[in-house]
Protein backbone atom coordinates (compact mmCIF):
# COMPACT_ATOMS: atom_id res chain seq x y z
CA UNK A 1 0.00 0.00 0.00
CA UNK A 2 1.32 3.36 -0.70
CA UNK A 3 0.99 6.11 1.58
CA UNK A 4 0.52 9.43 -0.11
CA UNK A 5 1.72 12.43 2.47
CA UNK A 6 0.82 16.29 1.21
CA UNK A 7 2.34 18.96 2.96
CA UNK A 8 0.75 22.69 2.65
CA UNK A 9 2.51 25.26 3.59
CA UNK A 10 5.16 23.44 5.28
CA UNK A 11 7.66 23.59 3.38
CA UNK A 12 10.75 26.56 3.32
CA UNK A 13 11.12 29.51 0.70
CA UNK A 14 12.71 29.11 -2.08
CA UNK A 15 15.56 31.10 -3.09
CA UNK A 16 13.38 33.75 -5.15
CA UNK A 17 11.38 34.09 -2.95
CA UNK A 18 13.62 35.27 -0.02
CA UNK A 19 16.12 37.29 -2.20
CA UNK A 20 12.55 39.41 -3.65
CA UNK A 21 11.39 39.57 0.36
CA UNK A 22 14.92 40.94 1.24
CA UNK A 23 14.97 43.34 -1.81
CA UNK A 24 11.35 44.44 -0.98
CA UNK A 25 12.35 44.93 2.86
CA UNK A 26 15.55 47.01 1.74
CA UNK A 27 13.65 49.17 -0.80
CA UNK A 28 11.02 50.06 1.80
CA UNK A 29 13.38 50.82 4.95
CA UNK A 30 15.09 52.80 2.14
CA UNK A 31 11.89 54.79 1.48
CA UNK A 32 11.21 55.23 5.09
CA UNK A 33 14.37 56.69 6.04
CA UNK A 34 14.94 59.13 2.83
CA UNK A 35 10.99 60.17 4.20
CA UNK A 36 12.25 60.87 7.67
CA UNK A 37 15.57 62.59 6.50
CA UNK A 38 13.29 65.01 4.23
CA UNK A 39 10.98 65.29 6.67
CA UNK A 40 14.02 66.58 9.24
CA UNK A 41 15.49 68.54 6.72
CA UNK A 42 12.56 69.90 5.88
CA UNK A 43 11.42 70.70 9.67
CA UNK A 44 14.22 72.24 10.30
CA UNK A 45 14.70 74.53 7.08
CA UNK A 46 11.18 75.84 8.15
CA UNK A 47 12.38 76.19 11.64
CA UNK A 48 15.55 78.45 10.70
CA UNK A 49 13.55 80.27 8.59
CA UNK A 50 11.15 81.46 10.70
CA UNK A 51 13.90 82.13 13.24
CA UNK A 52 15.81 84.20 10.52
CA UNK A 53 12.42 86.01 9.75
CA UNK A 54 11.47 86.82 12.96
CA UNK A 55 15.43 88.42 13.54
CA UNK A 56 14.75 90.37 10.36
CA UNK A 57 11.45 91.70 11.63
CA UNK A 58 12.76 93.11 14.60
CA UNK A 59 15.62 94.88 12.89
CA UNK A 60 13.36 96.22 9.77
CA UNK A 61 10.80 97.34 12.45
CA UNK A 62 13.02 99.27 14.34
CA UNK A 63 13.90 101.46 10.83
CA UNK A 64 10.37 101.61 10.14
CA UNK A 65 9.60 103.02 13.52
CA UNK A 66 12.05 105.94 13.06
CA UNK A 67 10.56 106.26 9.22
CA UNK A 68 6.87 106.60 10.88
CA UNK A 69 7.99 109.36 13.55
CA UNK A 70 9.59 111.34 10.28
CA UNK A 71 6.28 111.37 8.51
CA UNK A 72 4.61 112.10 11.15
CA UNK A 73 6.72 115.35 11.72
CA UNK A 74 6.19 116.27 8.27
CA UNK A 75 2.48 115.64 8.34
CA UNK A 76 1.97 117.70 12.18
CA UNK A 77 4.65 120.26 11.60
CA UNK A 78 6.04 120.42 8.03
CA UNK A 79 5.97 124.05 7.76
CA UNK A 80 4.67 127.13 10.03
CA UNK A 81 4.56 130.99 8.85
CA UNK A 82 7.22 133.50 9.36
CA UNK A 83 5.67 136.09 11.96
CA UNK A 84 7.08 139.30 9.62
CA UNK A 85 6.50 138.10 6.08
CA UNK A 86 3.77 135.78 6.75
CA UNK A 87 5.45 133.75 3.91
CA UNK A 88 5.49 129.89 4.71
CA UNK A 89 8.86 128.52 6.17
CA UNK A 90 10.14 124.65 5.84
CA UNK A 91 10.06 122.72 9.20
CA UNK A 92 10.91 119.07 8.49
CA UNK A 93 13.15 117.31 6.59
CA UNK A 94 11.82 115.23 3.84
CA UNK A 95 12.10 111.27 5.80
CA UNK A 96 14.41 109.02 4.36
CA UNK A 97 14.60 105.10 4.51
CA UNK A 98 16.75 102.47 2.83
CA UNK A 99 17.22 98.58 3.22
CA UNK A 100 20.56 96.40 2.26
CA UNK A 101 20.14 94.37 0.02
CA UNK A 102 22.38 91.45 1.67
CA UNK A 103 19.40 91.13 4.08
CA UNK A 104 17.66 87.60 4.05
CA UNK A 105 15.04 88.92 2.17
CA UNK A 106 13.49 85.30 1.31
CA UNK A 107 12.66 84.31 4.58
CA UNK A 108 9.47 86.49 3.58
CA UNK A 109 6.34 85.73 1.71
CA UNK A 110 6.64 87.60 -1.79
CA UNK A 111 4.13 90.02 -0.60
CA UNK A 112 5.67 91.05 2.46
CA UNK A 113 8.90 91.63 0.69
CA UNK A 114 7.41 94.01 -1.91
CA UNK A 115 5.70 95.83 0.57
CA UNK A 116 8.71 96.89 3.19
CA UNK A 117 11.22 97.44 -0.44
CA UNK A 118 8.55 99.31 -1.99
CA UNK A 119 8.85 102.19 0.84
CA UNK A 120 11.86 103.50 -0.96
CA UNK A 121 10.69 103.61 -3.89
CA UNK A 122 7.42 105.66 -2.92
CA UNK A 123 9.57 108.00 -1.16
CA UNK A 124 11.29 108.50 -4.77
CA UNK A 125 8.54 108.63 -6.59
CA UNK A 126 6.72 111.91 -3.87
CA UNK A 127 9.78 113.64 -4.00
CA UNK A 128 9.57 113.35 -7.69
CA UNK A 129 6.30 114.86 -7.63
CA UNK A 130 6.89 117.54 -5.40
CA UNK A 131 9.78 118.69 -7.58
CA UNK A 132 7.39 118.93 -10.46
CA UNK A 133 5.01 121.10 -8.49
CA UNK A 134 7.43 123.33 -7.67
CA UNK A 135 8.87 123.59 -11.04
CA UNK A 136 4.52 124.26 -12.54
CA UNK A 137 3.69 126.32 -9.40
CA UNK A 138 6.78 128.81 -10.17
CA UNK A 139 8.11 128.16 -6.56
CA UNK A 140 4.89 128.76 -4.31
CA UNK A 141 6.72 126.94 -1.80
CA UNK A 142 2.88 126.17 0.01
CA UNK A 143 1.76 124.23 -3.03
CA UNK A 144 4.80 121.95 -2.05
CA UNK A 145 4.56 121.74 1.24
CA UNK A 146 0.78 120.78 1.45
CA UNK A 147 1.61 118.11 -1.20
CA UNK A 148 4.21 116.92 0.73
CA UNK A 149 1.70 116.87 4.09
CA UNK A 150 -0.39 114.98 1.82
CA UNK A 151 1.86 112.26 0.30
CA UNK A 152 3.83 112.00 3.39
CA UNK A 153 0.40 111.32 5.57
CA UNK A 154 -0.15 108.77 2.79
CA UNK A 155 3.36 106.63 2.86
CA UNK A 156 3.09 107.02 6.68
CA UNK A 157 -0.31 104.92 6.54
CA UNK A 158 1.92 102.22 4.74
CA UNK A 159 4.60 101.69 6.84
CA UNK A 160 2.04 101.44 10.03
CA UNK A 161 0.44 98.86 7.99
CA UNK A 162 3.95 96.61 7.40
CA UNK A 163 4.58 97.32 10.83
CA UNK A 164 1.84 95.81 12.08
CA UNK A 165 2.09 92.75 9.91
CA UNK A 166 5.50 92.38 11.22
CA UNK A 167 4.02 92.86 14.86
CA UNK A 168 1.13 90.16 14.02
CA UNK A 169 3.35 87.39 12.17
CA UNK A 170 6.73 87.60 13.73
CA UNK A 171 5.98 88.70 17.17
CA UNK A 172 7.65 91.58 17.00
CA UNK A 173 6.79 94.15 19.93
CA UNK A 174 5.03 97.43 19.43
CA UNK A 175 6.45 100.73 20.37
CA UNK A 176 5.20 101.82 23.33
CA UNK A 177 4.09 105.54 21.64
CA UNK A 178 2.17 106.61 25.00
CA UNK A 179 -0.55 109.20 23.57
CA UNK A 180 1.31 110.14 20.19
CA UNK A 181 -0.90 108.19 17.72
CA UNK A 182 0.58 108.68 14.34
CA UNK A 183 -2.35 106.39 12.59
CA UNK A 184 -5.07 109.57 13.57
CA UNK A 185 -1.98 111.76 12.90
CA UNK A 186 -2.12 110.40 8.81
CA UNK A 187 -5.73 109.80 8.48
CA UNK A 188 -6.81 113.45 10.11
CA UNK A 189 -4.54 115.22 7.73
CA UNK A 190 -6.09 113.06 4.25
CA UNK A 191 -9.25 113.88 6.01
CA UNK A 192 -8.61 116.80 5.88
CA UNK A 193 -7.27 117.13 2.26
CA UNK A 194 -10.44 115.05 1.43
CA UNK A 195 -12.85 117.84 2.70
CA UNK A 196 -10.92 120.69 0.80
CA UNK A 197 -11.12 118.50 -2.36
CA UNK A 198 -15.07 118.37 -1.89
CA UNK A 199 -15.41 121.94 -1.29
CA UNK A 200 -13.90 122.49 -4.28
CA UNK A 201 -15.61 120.36 -6.21
CA UNK A 202 -18.51 122.26 -4.78
CA UNK A 203 -17.45 125.41 -5.44
CA UNK A 204 -16.94 124.70 -8.92
CA UNK A 205 -20.67 122.79 -9.51
CA UNK A 206 -22.22 126.32 -8.14
CA UNK A 207 -20.36 128.14 -10.44
CA UNK A 208 -20.96 125.68 -13.73
CA UNK A 209 -25.10 126.06 -12.42
CA UNK A 210 -24.52 129.81 -12.03
CA UNK A 211 -22.95 129.94 -15.86
CA UNK A 212 -25.69 128.09 -16.51
CA UNK A 213 -28.52 130.17 -15.71
CA UNK A 214 -26.43 133.25 -16.92
CA UNK A 215 -26.26 131.75 -20.44
CA UNK A 216 -30.17 130.93 -20.08
CA UNK A 217 -30.99 134.30 -19.09
CA UNK A 218 -28.78 135.85 -21.75
CA UNK A 219 -30.81 133.80 -24.24
CA UNK A 220 -33.84 135.28 -23.01
CA UNK A 221 -32.57 138.87 -23.59
CA UNK A 222 -31.95 138.21 -26.77
CA UNK A 223 -35.03 136.69 -27.58
CA UNK A 224 -36.26 140.09 -25.83
CA UNK A 225 -34.07 142.42 -28.02
CA UNK A 226 -35.37 140.40 -31.42
CA UNK A 227 -38.83 140.69 -30.37
CA UNK A 228 -38.28 144.84 -29.48
CA UNK A 229 -36.24 144.68 -33.11
CA UNK A 230 -39.30 143.76 -34.59
CA UNK A 231 -42.27 145.68 -32.68
CA UNK A 232 -39.63 148.90 -33.58
CA UNK A 233 -39.74 147.63 -37.08
CA UNK A 234 -43.41 147.51 -36.77
CA UNK A 235 -43.85 150.71 -35.71
CA UNK A 236 -41.29 152.69 -37.91
CA UNK A 237 -43.22 151.28 -40.80
CA UNK A 238 -46.69 152.37 -39.23
CA UNK A 239 -45.50 155.72 -38.99
CA UNK A 240 -44.40 155.76 -42.46
CA UNK A 241 -47.79 154.68 -43.60
CA UNK A 242 -49.24 157.26 -41.51
CA UNK A 243 -46.89 160.15 -42.77
CA UNK A 244 -48.02 159.40 -46.21
CA UNK A 245 -51.87 159.41 -45.81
Amino acid sequence: MNLLSISIGGGSPTPAATFVWSVGTAVAAGVILFLLNWGRELLTAHWKRKSEAGVLAFTLASQLDQFISDCSDVVARGYDFDEETGRPVDMAKAPIITFSNDLPWWVFPKELQHQIRSLPNMVDVANRALDETWRQEHGELLDVLEEREERYAEIGLVALAVNDHLSVMYGVPKLDRKDWRPEIVFQDSLDRFEDWRERQQAKVKVTVEMLARRSLSLEELLQRTRALDRDLTAAIEHHKRASSK
